[in-house]
């Protein structure tokens, strides 16, 4: 295995990419690195895309703190931000995210404030797009949510605008995304 490549051998160059490897790897599990505030996650965030018709996923990277719970509440706090790259948000500006926490059954429970509602575009597509930005955002992202259940401040509600009823957690709906 002595094949050159640029003047290194194969077998130097495995070692070196091993022994880098290991060191990237385990630069993480010193104190003060940032591995212990979390490790760095690509995550796809549901948006608008500029006709309101389908969900774009949008690429962000994201330090993940390793605990589900933080790691969720800081997914919503980024759809409320709104889009980075041009897509419109699904939630209106206003909004507030009251508070976020999971069940051991892998339901993600998201409280809202009345903005979300109140504030709100209102027609069907509209309301679509803007719970299922929510829902595919959790789902897709955090391996302990397998479906959310939205409240409207502090409190179940039947729809969002008049739509599509919110009494039972939701699950991931894919057909809406380009």
């Amino acid at each position: 295995m002595n094949v050159l490549y640029g003047g290194i051998t194969a077998l130097r160059m495995v070692s070196w990419l091993i022994i880098a490897g290991l060191v990237v790897h385990g630069a993480g599990m010193l104190p003060g690195c940032a591995a212990d505030e979390g490790d760095k996650q690509v995550v796809h965030l549901y948006f608008a895309d500029v006709k309101r018709s389908f969900l774009i996923a949008e690429a962000r990277v994201m330090v993940n703190p390793g605990e589900p719970l933080a790691f969720g509440r800081q997914l919503v706090l980024e759809l409320i931000k709104g889009s980075a790259r041009g897509n419109l948000a699904t939630i209106p500006k206003e909004t507030r995210l009251r508070s976020f926490f999971l069940l051991e059954d892998g339901t993600a429970v998201v409280d809202f404030s009345l903005h979300l509602r109140e504030n709100h575009s209102g027609s069907c597509r509209l309301e679509q797009l803007t719970l299922f930005s929510i829902v595919n955002s959790l789902v897709l992202n955090v391996a302990e949510v397998d479906q959310v259940k939205i409240l409207i401040d502090g409190a179940e509600a039947q729809t969002l605008t008049g739509h599509l009823p919110l009494e039972f957690p939701l699950t991931a709906d894919m057909l809406l995304t380009r």
